[in-house]
């Protein structure tokens, strides 16, 4: 396939755990996509762009100097893609803003429902299952033994442990199989390194810049992404490195199955007297 690499209006995209900002050049106008709503940040509306390593912060103005005002924020994101995307807003900004013109924001951004119910964030859904696991781990200790109180969490850890690697492993060896018949494929640059791995960059066909993390790449790594979710990559694997993800997000099933297995079956033993 071939892949426009000058576009006259590239976008760049920023991804984080909640929140999805776009920006192009040429545009008068942030998308801000949460909730399952997209927001239209007019830039006459931002006061102040910020970034805070792995967070980026869009201030709005305010009528009002002693009233706090509205920020949008998104939230871990690649701090190389936080940069670019904080640098070229704030290029764009109009003089306005850094003169601090008493607008509200709030009155000149338009909210459109996408149709996509909103989901309940990463943080909510661990504090529930911990919540969970608490209430059964005490019940067990208190209508059976008390050292269950201590070995069902050991247990527990083990099983969610299992869990993150299936997940994570069984996404990569999925978007490796999925990605290497239908993705575009690009080659992507070194941006820069971190303590623990290297960060990539490529653009999509719109322009758009994202960053991928890899830490057996050089200078260049050859990626295939998504058409229809550019910020979706995958490196390409030798068969041995598929067959080696396979294996390893079979053991990391079954180290969960397993853990939770246990835990229903005390659980069970316990209420069953």
């Amino acid at each position: 396939m071939h892949m426009t690499t000058t576009p006259a209006h590239p976008w760049l995209v920023l991804r984080g755990s909640g929140a999805t900002a776009r920006f192009g050049d040429g545009f008068d106008c942030v998308q801000w996509e949460q909730d399952g709503r997209v927001t239209r940040i007019p830039l006459q509306a931002i006061g102040a762009v910020r970034s805070l390593d792995r967070r980026l912060e869009v201030v709005l103005t305010t009528a009002e100097a002693d009233r706090r005002p509205a920020v949008y924020a998104v939230d871990d994101a690649s701090a190389a893609a936080v940069t670019a995307f904080c640098t070229a807003l704030r290029a764009r900004l109009p003089e306005s803003a850094d003169e601090g013109l008493r607008v509200d924001g709030e009155d000149l951004i338009t909210e459109i429902p996408d149709g996509h119910p909103g989901t309940p964030s990463k943080r909510v859904l661990v504090v529930a299952v911990i919540a969970v696991l608490a209430v059964i781990d005490v019940t067990v200790a208190v209508l059976r033994e008390p050292a269950w109180a201590i070995a069902l969490p050991i247990v527990q850890l083990f099983a969610c442990a299992g869990g993150a690697m299936a997940l994570t492993l069984g996404r990569g060896l999925r978007d490796a199989l999925s990605l290497a018949d239908r993705g575009i494929t690009v080659m992507a640059e070194l941006d820069h390194c971190t303590d623990r791995t290297k960060v990539y960059r490529y653009e999509d066909q719109d322009g758009g810049l994202h960053f991928y993390r890899d830490s057996t790449g050089g200078q260049q790594l050859g990626l295939s992404y998504d058409p229809s979710n550019p910020g979706r990559a995958s490196a390409r694997q030798s068969l041995y490195g598929k067959v080696m993800m396979a294996l390893m997000s079979v053991v990391g099933l079954g180290m969960a199955c397993g853990g939770l297995g246990i835990t229903g079956y005390q659980l069970f033993i316990a209420l069953r007297g």
